[in-house]
């Protein structure tokens, strides 16, 4: 499958394995835990945040039961007080934000909104806004982002901080219009937004977002090609920044292309890409899916996703060895890399070894609950000879949300290939 990449708000992934048929045993007591984390209000800085939560979420198991154990804290602490400082609650949302605790970030996040307020702090208020912004928007709840995003925007609240937050804000509420369908609302505003920005680059990339939620792909690509010009012209970007942009503008590019069917164009940039990028394993992969999915080169397409699969090895020892990541996290494979090498190994009738692949991938409970990978696998079920099993897998697959555009189209697919194995299955009673 193509790689699911975003330009926002990336947020750290981790993986828990426990011993199968047992509870994993606890090595940390609660009152331990309560002790860490009391810990955190030493906290003083932006990197020393970083840190700690890059250290809190090597084991998740552990880390839950510290989210779980500060929430009760919180809670039992009197109206108006609590046992956390700022810096301490945030990294806490921030933990149970990237755990999926949704319910707890965003209890830990609302303090350090109000804590900001009465501080008057506009540095704080930024983060916390940031936070509870980023919280809603990967929850789908659009409206909540746009309400948040419209009271950061009426705040009094000065600082270098808070002017950044603020631009921030206007984006993802232009963002959030898109995404709940006010497509000429928000192609009104990132039109204003344009306006100010001058002949600037960024500002010009919201609009390219608006115009592809819109379906409006040939302006988007128009749009985005404006983008790199502008990029290119932009002497504030020196060096590999300016490049990294203008490749990240580009490869959205193949999205576009692809969305509009336009696969030869895709291909192009994506070799370009990897001519400029060779050890970029996303490169590798979505060129390989591409030309597969649209059964092109399909013995090269196999050879560019074992290349994706063998850099992504790569990266996850070289972050072993510099302590970013854990050996279980190292273990890890790309669900999407894998879903790809099964995919054009379906493409070539290995039907055997592409299951093998595509259950690997589906045991990411994260990466691997996607629409497309089970749709692939019950497609591989159905070249076996296992009608009952692919309908079993369909659906599952359904009872995904879709992740992208593409995917609307593709729970339509779904069920019409449900509807005939189906029949198919009655008629054979």
């Amino acid at each position: 499958m193509l790689s699911r990449t975003f330009p926002l708000a990336a947020l750290a992934a981790v993986l828990f394995v426990s011993w199968a048929g047992a509870a994993p045993v606890p090595t940390v007591t609660d009152d331990e835990l309560k002790e860490q984390a009391l810990k955190l209000n030493s906290l003083t800085t932006t990197d020393a945040m970083q840190t700690k939560l890059t250290e809190v979420l090597k084991d998740k198991a552990t880390a839950k039961r510290l989210v779980a154990v500060a929430a009760g804290m919180q809670a039992e602490a009197k109206a108006g007080e609590s046992p956390f400082k700022f810096n301490a609650a945030f990294l806490l949302g921030k933990v149970a934000h990237n755990l999926k605790d949704y319910k707890s970030a965003e209890k830990f996040y609302t303090f350090c909104q109000q804590s900001a307020k009465k501080l008057e702090s506009g540095s704080q208020m930024a983060q916390a806004y940031d936070g509870l912004i980023d919280l809603y928007w990967d929850q789908k709840k659009f409206q909540a982002v746009e309400d948040l995003c419209a009271e950061l925007l009426e705040s009094d609240a000065k600082g270098k901080e808070m002017n950044a937050a603020k631009s921030l804000a206007i984006e993802r509420m232009v963002q959030s219009k898109a995404r709940r369908g006010e497509h000429d609302e928000a192609l009104n505003m990132a039109n204003r937004f344009v306006e100010l920005d001058k002949n600037g680059w960024y500002a010009l990339q919201l609009k390219g977002y608006v115009l592809r939620e819109a379906g409006k792909l040939d302006d988007a690509l128009d749009t985005y090609k404006e983008v790199i010009k502008r990029i290119e012209k932009d002497k504030t970007l020196k060096g590999e920044e300016k490049s990294r942009i203008a490749r990240n503008a580009r490869y959205v590019m193949t999205s576009l292309y692809v969305d509009g069917n336009k696969v030869d164009e895709a291909a192009k940039i994506l070799e370009d890409l990897i001519k400029e990028e060779p050890d970029s394993a996303t490169y590798y992969n979505d060129l390989g899916f591409i030309w597969a999915d649209h059964d092109l080169k399909i013995e090269e397409s196999e050879k560019l996703i074992r290349k994706a699969i063998e850099l992504d090895e790569k990266m996850r020892q070289k972050l072993l060895k510099e302590g970013k990541i854990d050996e279980d996290t190292a273990k890890k494979s790309n669900a999407a890399y894998l879903d790809s090498l099964g995919w054009v190994l379906y493409k070539n009738k290995k039907y055997d070894e592409a299951k093998k692949y595509l259950l690997e991938s589906i045991k990411d409970d994260e990466e691997g609950a996607h629409m497309e990978i089970w749709d692939h696998l019950a497609d591989v079920y159905m070249a076996q000879g296992n009608p009952k099993l692919a309908v079993e897998t369909w659906t599952k697959a359904l009872k995904f949300e879709d992740v992208s555009k593409r995917d609307a189209e593709r729970r339509k697919k779904i069920t019409e290939k449900m509807k005939k194995a189906k029949a198919g299955l009655k008629k054979d009673d």
